[in-house]
């Protein structure tokens, strides 16, 4: 109980210090099943728009104050030049605004296949103009292997929707294949996000191992796999195959560099 009470200190700590609008943080905390979007006009600078009812607020707690995507977002502020970031299930927009925060000269290509995430999407990237001018927007998912399919979505977690789903409302969708969205950018991957609920699996079984030399960097997170074929560790490895480092920053999070 007594650290349950210094978490609620400390989240309503954070609220105050880093959002302009700290009543809005306030209510989304304490009237979590209230639905509705709500605007945070965080004192840095970043806007960003939410679902109330929903686990929008973990995702923006998690990259926001938690240091999700840490080693990620520290490795691309030290790169030179105009680095390319690939946004694998791009969701309310988050790291993609993030990323193009932390290098001034990074261009963002992210891909978020559930047309309710799309929109939210969207909407963050206009309302962060200067950082929404460099993020390129797919309506798309990304696996091994490119098809028409459907994706679920679910209310109460929409980070959480995938094409694994079995409740909640489905959308067809089109799934491109990694090999050629990675051969379709204008140079090579700096960094990959890669955060698709499981898909993840079949992206790397159907990927040749030449696609992974044309990406430096990966931020993973890490499923089970849907069909049960795969353990973490032997997805891991397949990775330390091609040539990547990897570096474990929570349960299911890793940073995988050359």
């Amino acid at each position: 109980m007594q650290s349950y009470r210094r978490n609620k200190f400390r989240t309503a700590l954070q609220i105050f210090r880093g959002v302009e609008n700290w009543p809005t943080g306030f209510d989304l905390r304490l009237r979590r099943h209230r639905p509705g979007l709500r605007m945070l006009n965080f004192r840095d600078g970043l806007n960003l728009v939410v679902r109330g009812g929903t686990r929008d607020w973990d995702v923006a707690h998690e990259l926001i104050y938690a240091g999700g995507y840490g080693r990620a977002l520290e490795y691309l502020r030290g790169l030179s030049g105009r680095p390319l970031v690939l946004d694998l299930g791009g969701n309310l927009g988050l790291f993609s605004l993030l990323a193009a925060r932390a290098n001034p000269n990074a261009e963002i290509f992210a891909y978020e296949p559930g047309p309710p995430n799309f929109r939210l999407f969207e909407i963050n990237a206009l309302a962060n103009p200067s950082l929404g001018a460099r993020i390129h927007l797919r309506k798309e998912a990304v696996g091994g292997h490119a098809r028409e399919t459907e994706w679920f979505f679910d209310d109460a977690n929409p980070g959480g929707s995938s094409l694994y789903g079995t409740n909640g409302s489905k959308f067809p969708v089109h799934i491109a294949a990694f090999a050629d969205v990675v051969a379709a950018l204008p140079g090579p991957v700096a960094l990959a996000k890669i955060d698709i609920e499981g898909a993840e699996f079949e992206l790397l079984a159907g990927t040749p191992p030449e696609v992974w030399r044309k990406i430096g960097a990966v931020a993973l997170e890490l499923h089970d796999d849907p069909a049960g074929k795969m353990s973490r560790e032997n997805f891991l490895q397949r990775l330390r195959d091609a040539g990547f480092t990897v570096e474990e920053e929570s349960v299911v999070s890793f940073f995988l560099h050359r």
